[in-house]
């Protein structure tokens, strides 16, 4: 019984040394979006905004690109599990609470001000149309790959596969949103939840990306 104990208890040991580099991988991924949401907040042009948003994306997605088994962690394509109406149920879901979210995402932003450090900025014309293709697209593409299937990759060994690791990634996930006031850490770890319960339930990760595409599109469209 100890030995076989033993035996556990090294194997989970070598399972955390193995994906340890995958964790440090999410860091530097990380530091770069972090980066560029700091220099984000000190531009006072729509065009330089988006310039350094899309940057810090760029160069996060490159960082776990260029690594072999960051690679493999953050871009696996799984065949989806659910069918398209399931697929469909869950979207509408997701975009019904993005959408209802967003008064008391307003009121605890309008009670606490000083954690509104900055605003997404009203781009016009081809700026605008550009962003609501392009950008969207690529900050769903690159928070699903880093904040949902990467990171759940990377963490497991650490945080399981059930709630726990559900509950933590978002709460990373709306910490991310930092700069944007407490009403979007809060809405944004809650929609968290529920893409990471997607991402479990449909095994494919295009159908949660989408789901975040949509959300934002209904956010930023109005």
């Amino acid at each position: 019984m100890e030995e076989h104990s033993f035996v556990v208890s090294k194997e989970r040991g070598n399972n955390r040394s193995d994906t340890r580099p995958l964790i440090w991988w999410f860091v530097l991924a990380l530091i770069a979006l972090v980066a560029s949401q700091v220099m984000r907040l000190h531009q006072h042009q729509a065009a330089s905004w988006l310039l350094w948003d899309y940057a810090g994306r760029i160069i996060a997605l490159t960082v776990l690109a260029t690594v072999p088994s960051a690679r493999v962690a953050a871009f696996r394509s799984d065949k989806r599990q659910i069918s398209l109406f399931e697929i469909i149920a869950w979207i509408v879901g997701i975009c019904l609470l993005a959408r209802f979210g967003q008064w008391p995402r307003q009121l605890l932003n309008a009670a606490f001000p000083a954690t509104v450090l900055g605003a997404y900025p009203q781009p016009t014309g081809w700026l605008n149309a550009l962003d609501l293709v392009f950008g969207l697209a690529l900050v769903a593409g690159s928070e699903e790959i880093i904040f949902r299937q990467y990171i759940r990759q990377a963490f497991q060994p650490f945080v399981g596969n059930g709630m726990f690791a559900v509950l933590t990634t978002s709460i990373l996930f709306g910490a991310y949103h930092w700069w944007a006031g407490l009403g979007n850490v809060l809405l944004a770890t809650v929609i968290g939840v529920f893409l990471m319960l997607m991402l479990r339930r449909s095994g494919a990760l295009w159908p949660v990306a989408f789901a975040h595409y949509l959300v934002d599109l209904i956010v930023f469209a109005q």
